[in-house]
């Protein structure tokens, strides 16, 4: 029996099966039965799951807490209700101009979103919805006050009003082109630079994300959903109100998406339908409804704190792990003659006189260099001597005071640090830059998001175009994956890595983006041994790629092993510059970092 259920759960075909046979239970749910009010409550329930799906996009994976999307919605069903009773507009030019409305008011919503924590966001949308609640009441040219619109006629399709049936089915075809948006707008590149943004928001600048856009991305479909949502509650309402947008109305969205599991994609299909259901079954007990509700939400937070969907994914996996089976998927297969890495052209590296001040702190002082295109260049020096503020500078994370930095003979000053990135130019950081709960691979891909060119809605509704780039992206990842030495790993939790090939992991990212400028920051802190033997090969062999590397570390042994030229610094300034041979046998060097006695093996006499 054991291994009978196992075989059940370990097939790939059970899930889109049974998903494929509720919607089709869904969509024949009318024609068996329900009347009236139980299709009025399940299309009702669906434009929620709408609001709930968009709010979800931004909440659940980016991480930006709305507590006015109940205010979009009343944008949604205002416009709609305005359009088709004011100025006799068809439902379908209505409900664009619903989305169009509520994603540019979503837009302004999302400005404050670049310059405020999460929190102080939440409660600037907060007063947002009150501020829209209030303009519903007093703008009365515009919304006709406290009576709202009445009136509002059914749509017409084909010269057919629309039934209630239709507008059940309607309103479950839109939540399901929905869900599969949201969920190939999660496979392809911008659902990573989502996730990457939220929970790591240096590691997606230094892959070339723009932080701004993709927040932007995310207020602005958000908003189109609930926009959308509102249209279809307009016209299955006949009538709005100020009184069906409080700002009770937006927190509601919020638990739905919470009690379902944020970041869960069937999240917010679970939370509405508990929301709707529970009322129902606790009808025979409307005195102690506010009780079980705390209860339950107490419960929920003790035990289940990723939702309910978040608790049925964990006892899932709990048993296939006690039926013996793996919750780890198959790493994707390359063919074989696509196995091979191009090599690349890299680039100059010139820095002029730059200086660096924190405060009174001189952190650089007229520092320069030259790195020559296709060589491995080092900078060394003891804690605190300016080598990794130099190497944010070299990549735009820190602003340049004076001076001037060129690659391949063009300035970056003034260049944001994904512009910067897009441009060729690849990081790794002291500590790595990972997203624990993605995948390795998924870590890795996000290194290819310049690489890749289709938009927002080629990826939702993966065009040719999207599935082609990313089965390259994909490709190039496990090839990455696969040289530094990962591809036995590549779908594993990043989190559960080891702190050295997390490190690997981290320049298989930055190398699917194939960069011409590559710096490593201090790759060989913490590693064993074996590790660093491992290391120096894999820097070598990317060297050989054509790669102009720059690495700041510790280790001056595997720094004279693997590097052409040196810089040494001392203080926020150069203290020697050349080979290793050279730099290691600098007098001056040896006196400040080695003792007057040491030498570096590999080092002149």
């Amino acid at each position: 029996m054991s291994s009978l259920l196992a075989t059940v759960i370990d097939s790939s075909r059970a899930r889109p099966l049974l998903l494929i046979g509720l919607a089709i239970a869904l969509y024949v749910a009318p024609l068996v039965g329900g009347g009236e009010y139980h299709l009025f409550v399940a299309t009702q329930m669906a434009a929620y799951v709408l609001v709930a799906i968009g709010l979800n996009l931004l909440n659940g994976y980016g991480g930006q807490v709305s507590l006015g999307h109940g205010a979009l919605v009343a944008i949604g069903a205002y416009a709609v209700a305005l359009a088709m009773v004011d100025h006799h507009w068809s439902f379908w030019p209505a409900a664009l101009l619903a989305m169009a409305a509520a994603s540019a008011v979503g837009a302004l919503m999302a400005l404050p979103a670049f310059r405020l924590s999460t929190w102080y966001f939440a409660l600037i949308t907060l007063g947002f919805a009150e501020v829209v609640g209030g303009l519903l009441t007093e703008w009365r040219e515009l919304t006709h006050g406290f009576a709202g619109v009445v009136g509002i006629p059914k749509p017409v399709l084909f010269g057919h009003a629309l039934t209630s049936a239709d507008l059940y089915w309607l309103a479950l075809s839109l939540v399901i082109l929905a869900i599969a948006g949201v969920a190939n707008l999660l496979r392809s590149r911008f659902g990573r630079a989502l996730v990457a943004v939220r929970d790591n928001p240096v590691a997606a600048t230094a892959s070339g994300v723009s932080q701004v856009r993709i927040k932007m991305l995310a207020f602005v479909a958000s908003a189109a959903m609930a926009g959308l949502a509102g249209a279809l509650f307009a016209v299955q309402k006949t009538v709005v109100t100020p009184d069906d947008f409080t700002a009770d109305f937006s927190i509601f969205f919020l638990l739905m998406v919470v009690l379902g599991g944020a970041g869960r994609l069937w999240g917010p299909v679970v939370g509405a339908v508990v929301f709707f259901l529970v009322p129902e079954l606790l009808s025979a007990l409307q005195s102690w409804r506010m009780l079980i509700y705390g209860v339950a939400l107490l419960l929920l937070m003790l035990y289940a704190p990723h939702g309910l969907v978040g608790a049925v994914d964990l006892g899932w996996k709990r048993l296939r792990a006690r039926l013996g089976l793996s919750n780890i998927p198959p790493a994707p297969r390359l063919d074989a003659g696509q196995a091979s890495i191009q090599p690349v052209n890299g680039v100059a590296l010139s820095v002029r006189d730059v200086e660096k001040r924190f405060g009174g702190v001189a952190a650089l002082a007229g520092v320069s260099l030259d790195v020559a295109a296709g060589t491995t260049h080092a900078i060394v020096g003891p804690n605190g001597s300016g080598k990794t503020t130099l190497l944010n500078m070299i990549s735009g994370f820190y602003p340049v005071d004076r001076g001037d930095i060129r690659i391949d003979g063009r300035s970056v000053i003034g260049l944001s640090p994904h512009r910067i990135a897009r441009n060729g130019v690849g990081r790794t950081f002291q500590t790595p830059r990972m997203m624990p709960e993605l995948s390795v691979l998924d870590n890795t891909l996000l290194g290819a998001f310049p690489a890749e060119r289709q938009g927002v809605a080629a990826a939702a509704l993966r065009l040719p175009l999207a599935r082609r780039e990313q089965a390259a992206s994909l490709g190039d990842a496990m090839r990455y994956l696969d040289f530094v030495g990962l591809g036995d790993r590549a779908m594993e939790p990043a989190g559960e890595l080891p702190h050295g090939q997390q490190r690997l992991a981290e320049i298989a990212r930055a190398l699917v983006g194939r960069p011409r400028l590559l710096l490593l920051d201090e790759p060989a802190a913490g590693l064993s041994l074996a590790e660093l033997d491992r290391l120096a090969e894999l820097v070598t062999a990317i060297g050989r790629l054509g790669t102009t590397i720059v690495i700041v570390e510790h280790h001056l042994e595997l720094v004279a092993n693997i590097c052409s030229s040196v810089t040494v610094l001392e203080r926020g300034a150069v203290l020697a510059s050349g080979t290793p041979a050279e730099v290691f046998s600098h007098d001056a060097v040896i006196a400040a970092y080695m003792g007057s006695q040491t030498r570096v093996a590999g080092a002149a006499p």
